[in-house]
């Protein structure tokens, strides 16, 4: 009691510019962990997780009755870890409803995961425990699946692609390969996600290059195949135009035996 006496007096005793500084001090004392333990625990929140965003929409029972069968354009982003918002883009997707669901190899989406879900789009966040797969909705019983594959990676998953911009010109970007031994070829979707114009592509030596394109409600796709040799990081040259914006909206690596490798975008160059 006399302490507490004793440090009472002491702080009335204090200027009004000491207490600020004190609270100040204090305040940064009990910040400094809080932002250690955000910065070890990063998730990538909705506002990182998709090439195109969406209006904000809560999950809601309102359904909206389907025109046609169910279809998926795009699973933004294809990869992600537990607790990772993903957007499934598409049409006819219906809404929430009993007799409809959301399917991650094999596995059904909880409810508790789902943060999303109209006509043309669902957000989901990846559960723990989750494994690597396909994506499948099933809408009043129609099912479709996304052609690609959706990798659920941790910080053991090592294979990394980005688009790495150039320092002098802003149209340019090389797309770039970390650990990617015992890839024998990478299939790459790029997405025009605005404006108009071509993509010109060159692949880097070492490197073979097929291509082909098609156009998607949400902008033109670029699809990709790189045959690669070993030990190679440069792949491929990307140029586009002004005020395009161009991401990577797909990515496998496969082995010899069609094996997939995981492989994950650091969220920053996943676009340019």
């Amino acid at each position: 009691m006399k302490f507490i006496n004793r440090w009472l007096h002491w702080l009335y005793q204090l200027s009004w510019k000491k207490v600020i500084g004190l609270s100040a001090f204090l305040l940064m004392v009990i910040m400094v962990p809080i932002s250690i333990q955000v910065a070890n625990n990063r998730t990538r929140t909705k506002s990182e997780a998709a090439l195109i965003q969406p209006s904000p929409e809560a999950i809601t029972t309102k359904f909206e009755t389907p025109q046609g069968p169910p279809k998926i354009y795009l699973v933004d982003h294809f990869f992600g870890k537990a607790g990772d918002s993903v957007l499934i883009h598409g049409e006819n997707l219906g809404g929430l409803h009993q007799q409809s669901s959301v399917v991650l190899s094999g596995k059904k989406i909880s409810e508790d995961n789902l943060v999303s879900w109209t006509g043309k789009y669902i957000e989901f966040k990846v559960p723990a425990n989750a494994i690597s797969g396909r994506v499948e909705i099933n809408i009043l019983g129609q099912r479709t699946s996304w052609p690609g594959m959706f990798f659920v990676v941790d910080n053991t998953v090592l294979t990394e692609i980005n688009l790495d911009k150039s320092g002098s010109d802003p149209n340019l970007a090389i797309l770039t390969g970390t650990n990617l031994e015992g890839g024998k070829e990478l299939l790459v979707w790029l997405l025009i996600v605005n404006a108009e114009g071509e993509l010109k592509l060159t692949a880097e030596p070492g490197v073979s290059l097929t291509q082909t394109s098609f156009n998607l409600p949400l902008g033109k796709i670029y699809e990709v195949r790189l045959g690669l040799t070993n030990n190679l990081v440069q792949l491929l040259k990307v140029r586009k135009n002004d005020n395009q914006t161009v991401g990577i909206a797909r990515a496998e690596l496969s082995t010899g035996d069609g094996r997939f490798i995981p492989l994950k975008v650091n969220p920053l160059y996943v676009s340019f």
